[in-house]
């Protein structure tokens, strides 16, 4: 039980793109809780009831919110980038240059978190990986399905020397549809967002005018 979450966690740290091992991830959320819950007990009125719970629900929802909700924000953004960095590496294959130094020139050329992903595993294929274990590696870190498989094309391309054209450019259109459809939902979500808001705002001042009433 222990080493499976052991491992979960590890796996979401890696997948974040951060340094961190278990051991100081779980040192992290013991210190801030305990931060938290000192905080509490001394600064509410309540303290005493309100510092231990609300401790529990941080500590057991830190992992949702730093990891979990991170992963799906890295997973957004690196998708979001995926475009213009393939398009470019693509346009430098078909003008002759090699699979390796089109990722190099590519990386030269921008600048984002993508970028930096293989820029780093180029700096470790530089000191003796192979091209294929350097980008297998880089999988690993990487949160989208789509973008690993791209990885995995161009991996089969310097192995096999297969085209990677068609192939990288239907999960390009495939990430653009996804695009489309996650602002299209987010224009739909707008409103109900507006209507929730208005309704805990009314609700908050009919409690502040109950009170006044009460104690004016």
């Amino acid at each position: 039980m222990k080493k499976n979450k052991k491992n979960r966690i590890s796996r979401k740290l890696q997948l974040m793109g951060l340094h961190l091992n278990y051991k100081v991830f779980g040192y992290m959320r013991i210190v801030s809780t305990i931060i938290l819950f000192i905080g509490l007990l001394f600064l509410s009125p309540y303290g005493y009831i309100v510092a231990p719970i609300c401790a529990l629900i941080y500590y057991f929802l830190l992992e949702y919110i730093i990891l979990d909700l991170g992963i799906k924000r890295r997973k957004r953004l690196l998708e979001s980038q995926a475009n213009s960095f393939f398009r470019t590496f693509l346009l430098l294959l078909k003008s002759g240059r090699g699979i390796k130094n089109s990722l190099i020139l590519t990386t030269s050329v921008l600048d984002n978190e993508l970028s930096y992903e293989f820029r780093k595993e180029l700096g470790n294929i530089k000191n003796g990986k192979t091209l294929e274990e350097g980008l297998s590696s880089l999988t690993l870190r990487i949160p989208s399905l789509i973008i690993n498989n791209i990885i995995t094309s161009v991996i089969e391309a310097s192995r096999y020397g297969n085209n990677v054209l068609e192939s990288i450019l239907l999960q390009l259109e495939y990430i653009k549809e996804i695009e489309e459809k996650r602002v299209l939902r987010s224009y739909r979500v707008v409103p109900y967002k507006a209507a929730l808001l208005s309704l805990m705002f009314g609700f908050i001042m009919i409690g502040i005018l109950i009170l006044f009433a009460i104690y004016v």
